[in-house]
């Protein structure tokens, strides 16, 4: 009875979370699953796979690389009026495809184009949200909030492939795209119901490019000037790039050996077990202390991918891939909880945005670095005949796809030991970071209890 009674004040505490939570979930699936759509269009009406990297491409990259820009704008602006102003454009944009489709005018340039715009509401739509979070739970709550975060994005990546395809055989692509549109416009409409507290902006005086550009220093001086966001943003960089690297592995590493039906098992599984992983995040928090939180999840993230790489047998690669996809929205959950609890919300928009923009480059270059370390250097070492044939080989055994897994056990060792050395730095030196702080000045503990209770007070302050 206690914990039911528990469970029902911790959801009336965090009601208005929830309900902008609720929206927002139901808008990221939606683009999911036009996501894949697409994908699907473009590869069914070119049957060239280049044509489908260059709508990821301009799905991804361009919107890392304005970040920057987007967060200095985000701590302008209002961060509720902002979700709304982006959901309303994308939704546009989506609406726009699905009209192209019916009158049969869509050509694969109006592709590449709302790629882009979609990229570009959606790193307006991402900074803004996460910038936003601390405003609307209070400090101890965090940790849950991007738990639940985490979840929706798990249950995206698991469902909307499904769905994409389950929906595109039946009703088309153009029944997929207005129902992405019916989620923004929900999206919208349950942001009428919730508060985020107004930002009074930390930079008055001037709208130039140049004064732009000064917030955006500011939000790097910020970063800069501490230790510990500096070896958090290092990490995660590092964790990013590895990610970057293994994504591209896994359908290799199982598809060297095994059938399409038995790849779509196994990421099912890895699935199931992010989805786990982020539900734990939900419940759990991230415990008292995110900085041991952050690093033994990632060890344990990075023992999975040697789990996964060591042989060509799909219940040790399944179980290896479950692990480190349990992880990742522990990981991904704590690190954001440490920004959000480290900065001061008025910089939570340039501070934020400067890290999605290089642990983006992280991801980036550790996409495009797998390919030629594993095709041109790692597989033909492990051939039959193979340079380490007689040494690696007699452990990770040798063929098609050995040298992807001997690819896949080094990124894993590399992720503990950088994650075994970061923890006992970060112990040794007992540096902190779950302290607010604006311009180098940390802020006291009263100052920080007062953000629970009178959030716009005290940052407008």
């Amino acid at each position: 009875m206690k914990s039911i009674n528990q469970l029902i004040e911790l959801t009336r505490e965090l009601r208005n979370f929830l309900l902008f939570w609720f929206g927002q979930s139901l808008s990221e699936i939606g683009t999911r699953l036009t996501g894949f759509g697409l994908s699907i269009w473009v590869y069914q009406n070119t049957h060239a796979v280049t044509q489908l990297s260059l709508v990821i491409f301009f799905t991804t990259l361009p919107g890392i690389l304005i970040t920057p820009l987007v967060g200095a704008l985000v701590d302008r602006w209002n961060r509720r009026v902002t979700i709304i102003i982006s959901d309303i454009i994308a939704a546009l944009i989506t609406l726009t495809l699905a009209l192209l489709l019916l009158t049969h005018n869509l050509q694969l340039w109006h592709t590449y184009i709302t790629a882009f715009l979609t990229s570009l509401c959606g790193s307006f739509q991402m900074t803004a949200k996460s910038a936003a979070i601390p405003m609307m739970v209070k400090s101890n709550q965090i940790g849950r909030a991007n738990g639940l975060t985490q979840f929706s994005t798990a249950v995206g990546q698991l469902t909307a492939p499904i769905l994409a395809g389950i929906l595109i055989a039946k009703l088309q692509l153009q029944s997929l795209l207005f129902i992405d549109f019916s989620t923004y416009v929900i999206a919208l409409f349950t942001l009428l119901f919730i508060k985020i507290p107004q930002l009074e902006s930390s930079n008055k005086s001037g709208k130039g490019i140049a004064t732009i550009l000064d917030e955006i220093l500011a939000g790097w001086e910020n970063i800069s000037s501490r230790p510990f966001l500096v070896l958090l943003l290092a990490f995660m960089t590092i964790h990013f790039f590895v990610s970057g690297m293994t994504t591209v592995l896994i359908d290799p590493l199982i598809l060297s050996f095994s059938s399409a039906t038995t790849f779509g098992n196994v990421m099912a599984v890895a699935g199931f077990g992010m989805v786990l992983g982020s539900l734990f995040m939900s419940i759990w928090g991230g415990g008292k202390s995110s900085i041991p939180t952050l690093f033994i999840f990632s060890a344990l993230n990075g023992i999975g991918l040697i789990i996964a790489g060591i042989k060509p047998f799909i219940p040790t690669i399944a179980f290896g891939i479950s692990l480190s996809f349990f992880t990742l929205p522990i990981i991904l959950g704590t690190n954001f909880t440490l920004w959000q609890t480290s900065v001061h919300p008025k910089l939570q928009g340039r501070v934020l945005s400067l890290f999605y923009t290089v642990a983006g480059l992280g991801l980036c270059i550790g996409n495009l670095s797998a390919s030629p370390l594993a095709d041109k250097l790692l597989e033909p070492m492990l051939s039959p005949d193979g340079l380490l044939a007689n040494s690696v080989g007699r452990l990770l055994e040798t063929g098609e796809g050995r040298g992807i897994g001997f690819l896949m056990v080094m990124a894993g060792l590399f992720v503990v030991l950088v994650s075994i050395s970061f923890y006992n730095y970060f112990a040794l030196k007992k540096i902190g970071g779950e302290l607010f702080a604006i311009d180098g000045e940390i802020l006291e503990d009263e100052t920080i209890n007062a953000l629970d209770s009178e959030p716009e007070k005290v940052i407008n302050s």
